[in-house]
C-alpha cells in the first residue's frame, strides 16, 4: 500500500472507529458476545451458553473492543492474557498446543498472550460504506487495544497462536512476529509466534511510521525514545529469532 493512501486509511479509521478498555461487566458482555458472533455462530469451532462465549482466561485477561462511532455497535474484541500469580505451568492458552520448552526463556511476569482476535464478519450497513482499504485496517485498531494493554501492565513481550494469513497481514503492514516452532493444527492450521514490544514496534516505527503512529498513539503507550532505540533494540529482535529457530 502507497504510503499516504496508507495515511489516508488510518486517518478515515480514526474517525469511524473508538478503541476502548472492556474494563465494565457489559462492556465485557459485549466483548464475549462478539466472540460467539464470530467463534461460535461464523468459525463454528468453539462452543458457548447463551449468546456467549467465554473460558477459563478470561478471568486472569483485560480485554478491548472496537466500536463502530456511527451506531456503538461493538465490531472487533482482543484480550490479553496475563500471566498468573503466582506463575504455573498453565499460564497461557499457546502452552496447550506447543511445546513447553519454547516459552521457558520468556519473561513469564512481563508476558502476555494476544487472544481471542476477532473482527466481525457481518458489518453493519455503515462499515459497509467505509473504504476497502480502511476495513482492511481494521485489525490495526485491535493491535492498537492490544499495545494499549502492554503498556498498562508493563509487558514486554506478546505471545499468539495465529492464522498464518493473519501474521502476513500484519508483517505487510510492519508489526513482525517471530515463529515459535512449528504450525500447529489448532482449528485449522496455526502458528505460535512471539514478539518482544520494543524492537518490534522499533522496526514498525522505521518501517511504517504511520502505523507506529496510531497503534501507539503517537507514542503515548511506547514512546518514541524507546521505540526507536534501534541499534540495540532490533540486536535483540535478531537474538529473540535465534533462540526461537
Amino acid at each position: 500500500m502507497i504510503g499516504s493512501a496508507l495515511e489516508d486509511a488510518i486517518f478515515e479509521l480514526k474517525g469511524e472507529v473508538s478503541v476502548e478498555l472492556a474494563d465494565t461487566p457489559a462492556a465485557l458482555r459485549e466483548a464475549q458476545q462478539l466472540r460467539y458472533q464470530v467463534y461460535c455462530v461464523e468459525r463454528e469451532f468453539l462452543t458457548g451458553q447463551n449468546g456467549i462465549e467465554r473460558d477459563d482466561y478470561d478471568d486472569f485477561a483485560s480485554h478491548v473492543v472496537v466500536r463502530w462511532r456511527q451506531t456503538g455497535e461493538v465490531v472487533g474484541t482482543v484480550r490479553l492474557v496475563l500471566p498468573k500469580s503466582p506463575a504455573g505451568g498453565d499460564d497461557f492458552p499457546i502452552q496447550h498446543v506447543c511445546k513447553p520448552t519454547l516459552v521457558r526463556g520468556l519473561p513469564v511476569a512481563t508476558t502476555g498472550e494476544v487472544s481471542r482476535f476477532a473482527l466481525a464478519k457481518l458489518l453493519t450497513k455503515q462499515m459497509r460504506c467505509m473504504s476497502t482499504t480502511t476495513a482492511s485496517l481494521l485489525r490495526l485498531a485491535l493491535i492498537q487495544g492490544a499495545v494499549r494493554l502492554s503498556a498498562e501492565a508493563g509487558h514486554t513481550h506478546w505471545l499468539a497462536v495465529m492464522e498464518p494469513t493473519l501474521l502476513r497481514l500484519l508483517r505487510a503492514t510492519g508489526l513482525h512476529f517471530v515463529p515459535l516452532g512449528p504450525a500447529v493444527n489448532y482449528h485449522g492450521l496455526r502458528q505460535p509466534a512471539v514478539a518482544e514490544l520494543v524492537p518490534t514496534l522499533a522496526r514498525l516505527a522505521n518501517e511504517q511510521p504511520v502505523v507506529w503512529d496510531f497503534v501507539t498513539r503517537s507514542g503515548t503507550y511506547y514512546p518514541v525514545s524507546s521505540s526507536r532505540r534501534s541499534a540495540r533494540a532490533l540486536g535483540s529482535l535478531a537474538f529473540l529469532e535465534a533462540v526461537a529457530a
